[in-house]
């Protein structure tokens, strides 16, 4: 069957197609958001989006400048991030629980003319303003939950009636701004245009998965990660579905209750909480039936966890991968298609080849580098001109990562460049020797990194965090390795294992910080 990419037109804003459009449609009482035991209608969120459209354009918003967005889960998050895109800012958001230094770095490179944050983060983020040249005019900084004598609040802002007028957008005018996830340095904001993210709903999201407007969707993962905006707040939308939102951490317990209570259809999760939910006591597990699938990213799911929720809850598991640069998810499982182990097949609408470290394609079956193109790619990385000529070359996507294919064209993730590391000269992967590793009924979670041997030669270190009952032991030790290598090449087995006493570092996208690990390791 041929493909047909979507088009769209010249002139074209993003919040219109996600928004505005179920107002066209007829769905303005439908439910649009569940929060907090309100339902929150299609008309509601389209007079609160466009209400701070117009207050960012009365308060003298200029085209194309940078709002920034730091909340938790809640209906404000939609309003800010919607309503600024329509009045034609640039938009981008940050994890709200971070620290004053990282606030400090964020607001130097967005350099935001307007920034939204709410009460969890308002401490950490006005000590960042104090030190900043930017946003720090309580004016254009606007707090919601909470009153604040030096900035504006929310409600009080929004309630103003103006009838000022948006800028006009074209589609392939800069809309938002993704943070990658800063494996290789600091976090840089990788541009996309109004159009990128509506063609990765229509081919991925619309197309291949085949959300609905029945659908009720639901995420663990927080909104400000551009993996979940995208499943719980853009797809739903531009189906006209019902999206949960919450500010209670995303506990198992919490998201059990929170998918029973609300029939959720659709859940968002990553492969940290999954194996949460799975050792969270029987007695405290709800129904997840309404279930018809979770989607699950950002890091790799080992084949071993995913056996194990099959078995306990039978909810199809949407394993795929995505990225700042593309968006969203271009290779995935889907619905009746679903392979354990591997990330599933490309979506159609994108063009995928894996080449070797000297620019050419690899055989079927080897690993290499993938490259990726399509009409969600970035423009390039701000203020980041080095990394955009390495990383963006042409419309192709160098990604970093390294895959191999199958010969019925499944795709199975290796890791990144610089987490794989050679053993006896040959490659190998960490998440394959971590997959077999936590098969071991004492390991609760590993990472696997390179360290060089008394000759100098590389070797598979193992950090490895034992389950509650377990003890660190030179038998223990020698007994995983002698599970790995029955499982394993015996060149892929760890030759170390290191007992850590604590769970394994993250960054804010709750994936196992190797970088950090790996500093960790060098100066111990």
């Amino acid at each position: 069957m041929t493909f047909h990419p979507p088009a769209f037109p010249d002139d074209f804003n993003m919040a219109d197609y996600y928004v505005f459009s179920n107002i066209e449609a007829g769905r303005g009482e439908k439910t649009a958001i569940y929060f907090e035991g309100r339902e929150i209608s299609y008309r509601e969120l389209s007079d609160n989006v466009m209400q701070v459209a117009r207050n960012l354009m009365a308060d003298g918003l200029l085209p194309e400048q940078r709002v920034l967005v730091c909340m938790q889960d809640r209906p404000e998050f939609a309003y800010a991030w919607f309503g600024a895109l329509k009045a034609g800012a640039v938009v981008t958001q940050i994890n709200p629980l971070l620290p004053v230094t990282d606030y400090e770095y964020y607001l130097g490179y967005v350099k935001p003319q307007f920034t939204f944050v709410d009460e969890q983060s308002l401490p950490s983020l006005s000590k960042a303003l104090a030190n900043s040249r930017h946003s720090n005019c309580g004016d254009n900084v606007i707090v919601v939950g909470t009153d604040s004598p030096a900035y504006r609040r929310f409600d009080d802002w929004k309630a103003r009636k103006t009838d000022a007028v948006p800028w006009p957008t074209k589609k392939d005018d800069p809309a938002v701004w993704l943070f990658t996830s800063g494996t290789t340095g600091k976090s840089k904001g990788a541009v996309h245009c109004h159009f990128h993210f509506p063609f990765s709903t229509e081919v991925y999201a619309k197309n291949f998965i085949g959300i609905g407007e029945t659908d009720v969707t639901i995420s663990g993962a927080r909104l400000f990660f551009g993996y979940a905006t995208g499943t719980n707040l853009m797809f739903p939308f531009a189906v006209g579905a019902s999206t949960v939102l919450f500010r209670e951490q995303p506990t198992p317990d919490v998201l059990f209750k929170k998918i029973e209570q609300h029939r959720a259809t659709v859940f968002t999760s990553v492969p940290t909480l999954i194996n949460k939910m799975m050792q969270a006591p029987h007695e405290t597990r709800s129904q997840v039936s309404s279930l018809r699938f979770m989607w699950s990213a950002g890091e790799p799911l080992p084949n071993e966890l995913h056996i194990r929720w099959d078995a306990a809850f039978g909810v199809p598991i949407i394993d795929g991968i995505g990225s700042a640069e593309s968006f969203h998810i271009y290779i995935s499982n889907r619905p009746g298609d679903i392979r354990p182990g591997s990330l599933g097949k490309l979506v159609p609408g994108y063009e995928a080849k894996l080449m070797d470290d000297e620019g050419r394609e690899v055989a079927q079956g080897n690993v290499g580098t993938l490259w990726l193109k399509g009409d969600s790619a970035a423009l390039h990385y701000h203020a980041a001109y080095d990394k955009s000529k390495e990383h963006l070359r042409g419309g192709w996507i160098v990604s970093g990562d390294k895959f191999r294919q199958d010969a019925e064209g499944y795709w199975y993730y290796e890791g990144r460049g610089d987490d794989l590391l050679k053993s006896g000269g040959i490659y190998v992967s960490p998440h394959e020797v971590e997959n077999c590793l936590i098969q071991h009924d004492a390991v609760r979670e590993c990472c696997v990194l390179g360290r060089k041997d008394d000759h100098g030669l590389e070797k598979p270190l193992a950090l490895v965090v034992l389950k509650e009952g377990f003890r660190a032991s030179n038998e223990l030790e020698a007994e995983l390795i002698a599970f790995a290598k029955a499982r394993l090449a015996r060149y892929k087995a760890p030759h170390w294992i290191r007992f850590e006493d604590n769970l394994l570092p993250r960054n804010d996208r709750d994936k196992i910080d190797r970088k950090r690990l790996r500093k960790d390791c060098a100066s111990g």
